[in-house]
């Protein structure tokens, strides 16, 4: 009896000392006080770190100040970091939302085609809107391009031959276009053309947040919408394109990270805008739909904001 009970407490002695080793190497292998833990089972258990708390900034509204009126038909402005609305209005309303479609099919262009690819413009890609032509049949211009002049000055031109040579490849830009956005969460989107001139597509305030907040990651294209004016080539130098900005507000709102503008004579102006916080490692993302004045909208809530709120 005496042996089984120093055999039992030699076996739990080692267990014990087992145990330590591990949670030891656990913590030291993790490194700079993160913390390993262990998930799932059996032959599929799976190692992940729990990076260390950070401290979060909440925005804080100040009750007095007084809201800005806006007479657009959907408006969302959301602080990236915090993932708080600062100030919203019929956000989950379905609009259509013109040429901020754009983003999508920049997104989708970006993930799926080579930006060095050298696209022959088509007869299909020229003046689709039947009122302006940025593009000249048969010239020779870079997927980057396209995706510039797409960005910059809202080519509808640009936004097709992207699509049409997308379908050349095998790719079906529309699908792919309604696929990224349902992967992203955009359950209240449906799209039917590149450029945004169907106004049967629609969307949310709300949708189009999360598309901006997903698009964050490509930072070429919001650089591209920081541009007032580029000159674009083909390929072999001998047609120019001047490019000039369609947003009004560069230059006007300081620490514009990038934006998007919109419109038909349906979806009314319809911009998108993001804005770094000095002194706070955040963003203000924008959404303004169905607008008469789509950038005094954005100007005024954006001034509203940083007197309403503050950050703790």
């Amino acid at each position: 009896m005496k042996y089984s009970t120093y055999l039992l407490t030699i076996v739990a002695g080692v267990l014990l000392a087992l145990g330590g080793f591990f949670l030891f190497s656990a913590n030291h292998n993790s490194g700079n006080g993160e913390t390993a833990s262990i998930i799932g089972g059996g032959d599929n258990v799976k190692a992940y770190v729990l990076p260390i708390s950070q401290p979060t900034l909440v925005p804080i509204l100040d009750d007095s100040a007084l809201k800005p009126e806006i007479n657009s038909k959907a408006v969302l402005f959301y602080d990236l970091r915090s993932g708080k609305y600062l100030f919203e209005k019929n956000i989950k309303e379905k609009l259509p939302v013109a040429s901020l479609t754009k983003v999508l099919s920049a997104i989708v262009a970006l993930e799926n085609l080579d930006q060095d690819d050298v696209v022959t413009i088509p007869k299909e890609a020229v003046r689709v809107d039947n009122e302006r032509q940025d593009l000249y049949l048969g010239e020779n211009i870079s997927v980057r391009n396209l995706i510039r002049v797409m960005i910059v000055e809202s080519s509808n031109d640009a936004a097709y031959a992207l699509a049409d040579y997308a379908q050349k490849k095998g790719i079906d830009f529309i699908q792919k276009i309604n696929e990224k956005s349902l992967s992203i969460g955009m359950f209240d989107s449906s799209f039917t053309d590149p450029a945004g001139l169907d106004d049967d597509a629609f969307s949310t305030a709300e949708d189009m947040i999360k598309l901006v907040a997903y698009s964050l990651q490509y930072d070429v294209m919001w650089e591209f919408s920081r541009e007032k004016e580029i000159l674009v080539k083909s390929e072999d130098g001998r047609i120019a394109h001047t490019v000039k900005n369609t947003n009004q507000l560069l230059g006007v709102i300081p620490d514009i990270v990038g934006g998007k503008t919109g419109y038909t004579d349906q979806a009314l102006g319809c911009l998108i805008l993001i804005v770094d916080l000095p002194g706070y490692d955040s963003k203000i993302i924008s959404v303004v739909l169905g607008s008469d004045d789509r950038f005094g909208d954005t100007q005024k809530v954006i001034e509203w904001i940083k007197v309403a709120y503050h950050w703790q």
